[in-house]
């Protein structure tokens, strides 16, 4: 049976850059200032950071729009890449940009 998650070296190394809480409280404040059309991509097993995380984020970002990736983790670009780039495809088409 595989390990699901990132490995403890990993996480000691997110520790090191990013604190013991590994959160930034005042970032959702900030979100809301993105003035851009912006896409949260996650993918639906994401043990690191769920899925709720990236709906958060969309959802603080004014017209923000977000794209659950089925059967992938972390990397959903890596693990998933035909329907990551297919709701990346359609964002940009949406947006005109």
């Amino acid at each position: 049976m595989s390990r699901r998650g990132p490995s403890p070296a990993a996480l000691q190394a997110l520790a090191a850059y990013a604190g013991p809480t590994k959160s930034d409280p005042k970032l959702l404040h900030r979100l809301a200032r993105v003035a851009v059309p912006a896409l949260a991509v996650w993918g639906e097993n994401d043990t690191v950071v769920p899925p709720d995380y990236g709906r958060a984020y969309a959802a603080a970002i004014p017209g923000a729009r977000f794209e659950l990736i089925p059967g992938a983790g972390h990397l959903p670009a890596r693990e998933a890449p035909e329907a990551t780039f297919a709701a990346i495809d359609a964002f940009v088409a949406a947006t005109g940009r």
